[in-house]
């Protein structure tokens, strides 16, 4: 049976171009949705045999919202918009992943063309914005952090000053080589 994809396991991470040689990409922290839009205008001409179809570019785009947040991505994305900075971006997949630091990812380049903040009364401040890709995204395998890799959804700070983000403990069952149910089963034969 076919498993469904789930947004909340591919994440965004940027970088500006100009910092590729000493910066690692981070993560946009409270994601609450992307899109990657690829379009492309096809012109038509009427002939005497009917309409022929011809397909223009390709164009990429990338529709991002989050929460808005105090981090250092936010005010980065920020920042690129105002001074028209090209920036990198990495759609990473965790549910492909290659090796121990490495998984399935999507690569492009481009300018932000617009940052909006709508601050509604009721609701929590958000970020919404659009990078529109140097030609189109591209497949590869990411390196993301330990830490990143498992933080990506949850993480927990202990209760002292300073504490930073750590990896959940792990509780999931575990199992012996046999389960119980195994185990009545041998002692009745």
């Amino acid at each position: 049976m076919e498993t469904p994809i789930k947004g909340k396991d591919k994440i965004l991470m940027f970088r500006l171009l100009k910092d590729k040689d000493h910066a690692n990409a981070t993560r946009l922290a409270l994601q609450t949705t992307h899109t990657i839009k690829e379009s492309s205008k096809t012109d038509t001409k009427a002939t005497k045999d009917g309409t022929i179809a011809s397909a223009g570019a390709l164009e990429t785009s990338i529709e991002i919202e989050a929460l808005g947040s105090d981090t250092l991505t936010n005010d980065l994305l920020h920042y690129a918009v105002k001074n028209q900075l090209e920036v990198e971006a990495w759609e990473i997949d965790f549910t492909k992943k290659i090796d121990a630091t490495h998984y399935a990812s999507q690569y492009g380049t481009g300018f932000l063309s617009e940052w909006e903040t709508p601050a509604d009364v009721e609701d929590n401040a958000t970020i919404k914005t659009t990078l529109t890709v140097n030609g189109k995204m591209v497949k590869g395998n990411a390196t993301v952090s330990e830490l990143d890799a498992l933080t990506v959804h949850n993480f927990f700070r202990d209760t002292v000053k300073g504490a930073k983000e750590e990896a959940p403990i792990d509780e999931s069952p575990k199992y012996d080589a046999t389960t119980t149910s195994e185990k009545q089963t041998v002692a009745k034969q």
